[in-house]
């Protein structure tokens, strides 16, 4: 009988706590599947298992070169800061013609019929590093393009 009375009591004591955490727990269980059903419904599926082949002939173009590209370059210490040198060179290619001149940063760059040319100012020390370059069909006409630029700056 000694372990009558204790028993008693834990069973008392513990038995509506047991059931209780039961209730709030099946409950829980129960909104957790209700939640699984719904997001299962959303869900979707596609109905076409077949996805559909299309042949197609492949055609292949031969390209031929119009011409072979000629590159001249360029470069020289300029004593000015290289912002005056990338604005110098933005007044140089429109002087010269060049349409869709762009000055990106110290980088300026710009087209003349078939050429591009392309003006870079780096600041080294004191002074600018100036590095011009152009590219284009006509060998004459590229070199004379890059002399004019050189020149000029």
């Amino acid at each position: 009988m000694a372990f009558a009375l204790p028993s008693l009591v834990l069973a008392n004591s513990f038995l509506p706590l047991n059931e209780e955490l039961y209730i709030k727990e099946s409950s829980i269980k129960s909104l957790a599947i209700l939640f699984l059903i719904a997001l299962s419904g959303c869900s979707s599926t596609s109905e076409n298992n077949n996805p559909t082949v299309t042949k197609q002939e492949t055609q292949y173009i031969t390209v031929t070169k119009e011409y072979i590209p000629q590159l001249w370059s360029h470069h020289k210490l300029l004593k000015e800061s290289p912002e005056l040198c990338a604005t110098k060179g933005v007044s140089i290619l429109n002087s010269l013609g060049f349409k869709s001149v762009v000055k990106n940063g110290n980088y300026v760059y710009g087209n003349f019929n078939n050429n591009r040319a392309a003006i870079k100012c780096i600041k080294i020390d004191e002074q600018s590093f100036v590095y011009m370059v152009v590219a284009g069909p006509d060998p004459k006409l590229v070199e004379k393009l890059r002399n004019e630029i050189s020149w000029k700056l």
